[in-house]
C-alpha cells in the first residue's frame, strides 16, 4: 500500500463554496458540451485548475488532486460520480437518455466566478468541444504532463503505467508548473497558505 505524502482533502471534505463552484462549473459544461461523462468530468476539472494556475497562480477550486492511472482525479469526486451523485446531488444527475453521462440539474450560478474563471471557462470548452474522454486521458498524463512529472518527482510512475496500481494518495504538485517563473510561484505559494489557512478555520 502507497503512503500519501498529502492527505488534505477527506471525504466530503469540501467548503460550500467549493462544492458550488464544483457544481456550477460541472453544469456550466454540461450547457456547452455533449456527451459529458464522469471521465470527461474529472479531465476537464483537472485541465482548467491547471490552466488558472499557470495562467494566473491561483488555484481555481484549491481542492486536492491525485495521481491515479489514468490521470489526475479529485477523490471525492470520483466516488460521488460513481453512483448517483451525492456531494453535487444539487447541480447535477445523470442523463435518462444516456445514464453514461450527467446533464445540469439547474441554471447556471455565476457567484462565484470572476471574469477571468469564465473567460478560462470557455477557453477550456473550446479546446474540449471536439475531443472525447480518452483523448483528454492521454492529454492529461502525456510526456510532458505535470501527471508524469509529478509521478517522477514521488518515484510512481513506473507502478502507474505498469498497472501495479490503479490508483494513489499522491498529489499533483503544481509547483512544478513555475520552474521558470519565480513570481507565480510565489503568488501560488501564497495562495495555498491561504487555503490551509481556510481549511484549518473550518475544520475541514
Amino acid at each position: 500500500m502507497l503512503i500519501p505524502i498529502f492527505n488534505r482533502v477527506n471525504s466530503h471534505g469540501f467548503s460550500q463554496a467549493q462544492v458550488e463552484k464544483l457544481g456550477n462549473t460541472i453544469i456550466y459544461l454540461a450547457n456547452k458540451l455533449p456527451n459529458l461523462s464522469k471521465t470527461k468530468i474529472l479531465k476537464l476539472l483537472f485541465i482548467i485548475e491547471e490552466s488558472a494556475i499557470k495562467k494566473f497562480g491561483f488555484p481555481f477550486f484549491g481542492v486536492d488532486f491525485q495521481l491515479w492511472k489514468h490521470g489526475p482525479v479529485i477523490k471525492d469526486v470520483f466516488i460521488d460520480l460513481s453512483d448517483e451523485p451525492e456531494i453535487l446531488k444539487d447541480y447535477i444527475e445523470r442523463d435518462t437518455t444516456d445514464n453514461a453521462n450527467f446533464r445540469a440539474k439547474k441554471v447556471f450560478c455565476d457567484d462565484e466566478f470572476s471574469v477571468n474563471d469564465l473567460n478560462l471557462l470557455d477557453t477550456i470548452v473550446s479546446f474540449a468541444r471536439d475531443k472525447n474522454a480518452s483523448t483528454l486521458v492521454k492529454f492529461t498524463h502525456g510526456q510532458n504532463s505535470l501527471w508524469r512529472k509529478s509521478a517522477i518527482k514521488y518515484g510512481i510512475l513506473e507502478m502507474l503505467e505498469q498497472e501495479l496500481v490503479n490508483s494513489t494518495n499522491f498529489e499533483v504538485d503544481f509547483e512544478l508548473l513555475f520552474e521558470k517563473d519565480s513570481l507565480l510561484l510565489q503568488r501560488y505559494e501564497e495562495a495555498k497558505e491561504n487555503l490551509e489557512f481556510s481549511r484549518q478555520l473550518k475544520g475541514i
